[in-house]
């Protein structure tokens, strides 16, 4: 086993620039003898995360070594897989996009977007795909594990206040990009752009259809409801809510039901429609005792707008 050893300051510089004997030496040291051909057989199942997830148990590093041993799994992934990409790859090259992006929204015209979307489109060229060819959803859940709440929000809006800005071919890259690394949203990003840049009729007609497709899971029809929302389209979103809320309780998706009453509560009071709201209060007790009926002590955690 090496006795070459990894120094306090990793911390504050990264593992880089350290030798692999003294990342092997530090893993060692503290519980953790790994090899090269025992790291590649975890990474056939696991990604990097993952990997330190399993180390977990052993782990006897504390201190400034305490998260040593995930940063050796990402840093061993990149020196010994360099084909594969890690999922702190994308969240890395995501946020450098973003950042590209909101430089060019604050009026920097010399913004490096070009690059960072070049980078972005050869990571995507390289990600691990399912069946359907959509992002594998254990790499993207890794991936996106360190973004913020704000940082997500920045991300659900962005390729709307491109479109806004008249950036129009980054804002449809973006949306692109978007549905492919969240297909739940296929179609939707996209009518978002349109509605910014005033195409709001078009916008709301492609958004009604995708409430209505029921090749669509569940989810994905619930966020084309929000979508129409988004855009202010309150009666054609009361008429989709309302269906898609009847067809949940029929064929017994009461979450996907409760999940809808928010989002009517909110359109109905938009529109200061007191009588459906009313029938409302009813059709959300009704569904209330229905699920803890089957899910008694289960209180439910609920999705308000």
């Amino acid at each position: 086993m090496s006795t070459q050893r990894v120094d306090k300051a990793w911390q504050q510089k990264g593992l880089k620039e350290y030798p692999t004997e003294a990342l092997l030496g530090t893993l060692g040291h503290y519980g953790l003898p790994v090899s090269e051909e025992e790291f590649r057989k975890l990474a056939e199942t696991a990604f990097p995360l993952g990997i330190a997830q399993q180390w977990r148990a052993k782990w006897k590093g504390t201190g400034p070594f305490k998260d040593f041993a995930v940063a050796a799994a990402v840093e061993l992934w990149r020196r010994w897989l360099p084909d594969r990409v890690a999922p702190m790859e994308l969240a890395d090259t995501l946020s450098g996009l973003m950042h590209a992006l909101a430089l060019l929204l604050d009026g920097k015209q010399d913004a490096p977007v070009a690059e960072a979307f070049e980078k972005m489109n050869a990571v995507r060229a390289r990600m691990p795909l399912d069946e359907q060819g959509a992002p594998q959803e254990r790499f993207m859940r890794e991936a996106l594990a360190p973004f913020t709440e704000k940082q997500a929000e920045v991300f659900d809006s962005l390729a709307e206040a491109l479109a806004s800005a008249g950036h129009a071919a980054h804002a449809d890259a973006f949306a692109d990009l978007e549905e492919f690394l969240l297909p739940d949203r296929k179609g939707i990003a996209r009518a978002m752009v349109r509605a910014a840049r005033g195409e709001v009729d078009g916008a709301t007609e492609d958004l009604v259809k995708f409430t209505e497709d029921t090749s669509r899971a569940p989810i994905s029809r619930l966020l084309a409801v929000d979508g129409l929302i988004h855009v202010k389209a309150h009666g054609r979103a009361a008429a989709a809510a309302r269906s898609l809320l009847d067809s949940a309780e029929k064929g017994g998706d009461l979450h996907l039901a409760l999940d809808l009453v928010p989002r009517l509560e909110h359109i109905y009071k938009a529109q200061n429609d007191r009588e459906s709201l009313l029938e409302l209060m009813l059709i959300s007790q009704r569904l209330e005792e229905a699920h803890d009926k089957i899910h008694p002590g289960h209180r439910r955690h609920r999705h308000g707008r």
